[in-house]
């Protein structure tokens, strides 16, 4: 599993390659920059800060710090972030919480969403529920 994970100690980080699959769970202390076509079978723990690569899949959860979900990425689960979380466009999250703001770019959809901060939606953004108390901001492209 490791091999296709190389690490950054001044910056630590971990950088996995493109088009890796992983069938175990994955817990990372640091943080991460995901390739692109990346697979998880299950679950991504992060402590740091995660960047999911264009067009990754993770069928498990995910958690973070913060996180940046890059576009055409997929997490079948739920992302769970404490201070962050960015979807870019065309980026598919079943369940996304964090406890801060939460910003999606155009093309997304969300199964459903909740925010300690704000959930700013941008363009077009296809969301089934949006959880009580989160303040959503919705702003054109």
């Amino acid at each position: 599993m490791m091999r296709f994970i190389k690490y950054h100690p001044r910056s630590n980080t971990y950088v996995i390659e493109k088009r890796s699959f992983f069938e175990e769970d994955i817990m990372l202390d640091g943080n991460v920059i995901v390739g692109q076509d990346v697979k998880f079978w299950k679950n991504l723990t992060v402590t740091g800060k995660l960047e999911l690569g264009k067009g990754s899949i993770t069928q498990g959860n995910v958690k973070a710090k913060s996180a940046l979900v890059c576009a055409a990425a997929k997490i079948l689960g739920s992302i769970e972030t404490v201070s962050e979380l960015v979807l870019l466009d065309k980026a598919r999250v079943n369940i996304a919480a964090c406890e801060g703001d939460i910003r999606v770019r155009p093309g997304c959809s969300l199964g459903s969403v909740k925010a300690g901060g704000t959930l700013e939606l941008v363009g077009k953004v296809a969301v089934k529920k949006v959880e009580p108390l989160t303040k959503v901001i919705i702003r054109a492209e």
